[in-house]
């Protein structure tokens, strides 16, 4: 999830052509409604931009992590801060991984296939 339609397009196209399936969402909005129940099965990784508009990334990650459907989901925390504490903040959300920006989208498939293996074949 990023606010950056353009960030989300690239990241969505990497990891499609790697074999991922991928769904976007603009904001904390979007994706509780892809998390809804009746949307179908929840997702095996959730990536979260810090700077949202509304809620940011971190408020996202907790809520996720307090919710027991999703709990179980693993988040990666995407930010252009690089301070120490930004990852630190990551860790004590319960983020499974803290990647900072800029970084590579290929950086980013490999980091996907560490915490949910490879893609699903159809």
């Amino acid at each position: 999830m990023d606010d950056d339609r353009e960030v989300r397009e690239i990241l969505a196209f990497v990891l499609v052509r790697y074999g991922f399936e991928v769904e976007c969402a603009k904001d904390g909005s979007q994706l509780q409604q892809l998390l809804a129940p009746v949307h179908g099965p929840l997702p095996d990784l959730i990536i979260l931009d810090v700077m949202m508009p509304g809620e940011d990334g971190y408020h996202i990650c907790r809520g996720l992590h307090e919710d027991g459907r999703t709990r179980h989901i693993p988040v990666i925390i995407v930010t252009a801060r690089a301070e120490h504490i930004y990852e630190r903040i990551s860790e004590d959300l319960g983020a499974a991984l803290h990647i900072t920006k800029p970084f590579h989208p290929f950086e980013l498939v490999e980091r996907v296939r560490t915490l949910v293996g490879p893609p699903k074949q159809a």
